[in-house]
């Protein structure tokens, strides 16, 4: 569902760009506070792997438009809803950049729509139901329907910024029909997520954010060692979706493409005018020249650079952030070396 360039105009452009860099400042803000050597393996591993099973593309069946994981309360189970948030960032940054998927200017309005709406959004549906419901049942239930509605919240959020964007049909045409091929599409979250879920509790379960293994209030202990392995295992996976299964996803047209096509309500932007005002290097999720090989190569060799890229981007960003906060407490803690770090930084000058 990422909404390209010349899609929505300016006002709309502009102040998604705004709600979306406060909602992110934000974001961090709130990570910030329980950073650590998990959340740093944890950002990496859920990075890399909402984005190599976003470049998977499934069929829908009863329509012709394919959908893919949008990833935003799988990552906030894992992470809490703003961690969840950040990572959606990180992935959206790094698609757009490198592959052109999704526009420069429409990167607000996207990160507004699966990372708050759709992340924060669906954590919002997740935690009382996980609660209500309790124990790991609750974390999988909870989980899976509120995958499903957070799908269905970014297709109507889209809709209104279109709306305000007076560009294509009347609100309520567009409203119906996005919710009702994104609602298709959520089932394929649902189970997705409910499928990633399942794996982690019956392996890892204390990896999910605020779950006690077996109902207790004991935390298993995990040492740097293991933390490694975690970050390695998660990686080879997020590989091996990237790199086996992103080669075979559907050639439909996703969702939002679907519904905005010339067949259906016609508001979809040129390709012309949807051309990123930065070009990417790896356009289209393909190594340029290996297509020349084969097409499945060069998308699967773009997943595999694609995977190690944002699963990078994820721990160097978690790992700044908390070699940023060690430093702030170590400050805070000693007024000498507060004085010492002041007089140096006014020596720079």
């Amino acid at each position: 569902m990422h909404i390209p360039n010349a899609l929505l105009d300016a006002k709309v452009v502009v102040a998604t760009m705004v709600l979306g860099a406060a909602g992110l400042a934000f974001s961090l803000r709130c990570l910030e506070k329980k950073l650590g050597e998990s959340t740093t393996v944890k950002m990496g591993i859920m990075a890399a792997f909402v984005f190599a099973a976003q470049m998977v593309n499934f069929p829908l069946g009863v329509i012709p438009a394919s959908g893919h994981l949008l990833g935003g309360v799988l990552a906030a189970v894992m992470l809490g809803p703003w961690g969840g948030a950040v990572v959606i960032a990180a992935v959206l940054i790094v698609q757009c950049l490198l592959f052109g998927d999704g526009g420069l200017m429409t990167l607000g309005a996207n990160f507004l729509n699966m990372g708050l709406i759709g992340t924060v959004g669906g954590c919002m549906i997740y935690s009382p139901l996980r609660r209500a419901i309790g124990g790991r049942n609750g974390v999988l239930l909870g989980a899976m329907f509120a995958a499903w509605i957070s799908v269905i919240l970014a297709a109507g959020a889209f809709s209104v910024e279109l709306a305000f964007s007076k560009r294509g049909p009347e609100f309520l045409r567009v409203l119906s029909l996005m919710t009702l091929v994104h609602a298709v599409i959520g089932v394929g979250e649902a189970l997705i997520t409910g499928f990633v879920l399942r794996f982690i509790l019956m392996t890892r379960p204390d990896l999910i954010e605020g779950l006690d293994p077996d109902g207790s209030t004991h935390r298993r202990t995990t040492s740097q060692g293991e933390w490694v392995g975690i970050g390695a295992a998660g990686l080879a996976i997020s590989l091996a979706v990237g790199i086996f299964l992103a080669p075979f996803a559907s050639s439909f047209d996703d969702g939002l493409e679907y519904v905005g096509s010339e067949e259906i309500l016609g508001f979809s932007p040129t390709e012309k005018a949807a051309k990123s005002i930065l070009p990417a290097p790896l356009p289209d999720y393909h190594v340029p020249g290996l297509e020349i090989l084969s097409l499945k190569l060069a998308t699967a060799a773009a997943g595999a650079i694609g995977t190690i890229v944002v699963f990078g981007f994820g721990i160097s960003l978690a790992w700044t952030m908390n070699r940023i906060k060690i430093k702030s407490k170590a400050r805070n803690s000693n007024p000498t070396l507060a004085v010492a770090d002041a007089g140096s930084e006014f020596d720079a000058f």
